[in-house]
């Protein structure tokens, strides 16, 4: 039996075992065209779907992996939180399977993703990157709505349609709010620093869904200054969520619209109480533009621009 599985591993651990493994689970349905991206938990295809004569992507969990069974239900629930959500920004499932050490799910092909429109420091219109918002807070809405929590947002997880609108994807370590092992989940810290919530980072219990608004008050940061709030290793980011105020929007782009940058750095506020309430209150305020400094965000501002700008402090 030893032999047998060690068999079994080296002929699936390389890309063209792996490859070759897919394949054979889908042939018939799907053929496998070429490699997108590889991760720590597995690959993502781009693949033809011959029935319907479309192209899309099948994310394919490592073959390793899909011999855990916590890894094997964690990918599981991803397909069936993203069967359960039918929003025009978030990614649907259109089919999945299971065979052997093959366990993998086909999503509509996308060629572009945010983080490739922002790498290198590039700076996004204010325009575009409100519009961004707006269609992100709607498919977090819908989602929280619905007791899910995303947990992971950031630019390499927002594919762009045809048309520029974000999809949001990759819902590999979301909770379920009704799921006692998705609770059990949030202790576990998964998620990726530079966009991590200070209560995310410390596990603590009560998450809830604005750790989602936090991180895409990190997004919007990133697309309007073209960096993130902290930078450094992983510890030095880590630590620097928790212990210090992200500095404010305008001290890093003062042409951006005040409404819009007034309504990032609400969702970047280190206590959860102090970001917007929800979702649709972020995506109303965005789209109304009524969104104002609260008094510790004011505060924060006069103290930035108060170093070299004291004119500009001056009018708050």
């Amino acid at each position: 039996m030893t032999m047998v599985m060690e068999l079994r591993e080296s002929f699936t651990s390389s890309p063209a075992g792996e490859r070759r493994l897919l394949e054979r689970a889908v042939a018939g349905r799907y053929r496998i065209a070429a490699l997108i991206s590889r991760g720590g938990m597995g690959a993502i295809y781009r693949a033809w779907e011959t029935g319907l004569e479309r192209p899309v992507a099948i994310k394919l969990l490592a073959p390793a992996r899909a011999r855990d069974p916590d890894e094997r239900g964690r990918f599981r629930r991803e397909a069936r939180i993203l069967a359960s959500l039918a929003h025009r920004n978030v990614i649907p499932v259109l089919g999945t399977g299971e065979t052997g050490d093959a366990v993998w799910f086909a999503m509509p092909y996308h060629t572009v993703t945010l983080a490739d429109r922002i790498r290198a420091g590039k700076r996004l219109p204010p325009d575009v990157v409100r519009d961004l918002l707006i269609g992100l807070a709607d498919a977090l809405a819908y989602s929280h709505e619905r007791g899910v929590t995303h947990r992971d947002l950031k630019a390499e997880n927002i594919l762009l349609d045809e048309e520029g609108h974000p999809v949001l994807c990759d819902f590999g370590v979301a909770i379920l709010a009704s799921s006692d092992h998705s609770r059990a989940e949030i202790v576990k810290g998964y998620g990726t620093p530079e966009y991590m919530a200070p209560e995310q980072l410390l596990g603590t219990p009560e998450c809830d869904g604005r750790q989602d608004l936090y991180a895409l008050g990190v997004l919007g940061f990133r697309m309007l200054t073209g960096r993130f709030p902290f930078e450094g290793n992983a510890e030095q980011i880590r630590a620097a969520h928790v212990t210090r105020d992200v500095p404010a929007v305008a001290a890093h782009a003062a042409d951006v619209p005040p409404d819009l940058a007034a309504a990032l750095d609400r969702c970047l506020m280190r206590n959860a109480q102090d970001r917007w309430s929800g979702a649709a209150t972020l995506r109303e305020a965005l789209r109304a533009r009524t969104a104002r400094p609260s008094g510790v965000v004011t505060r924060l501002v006069r103290r930035l621009l108060s170093r070299s700008l004291p004119q500009a402090a001056a009018l708050l």
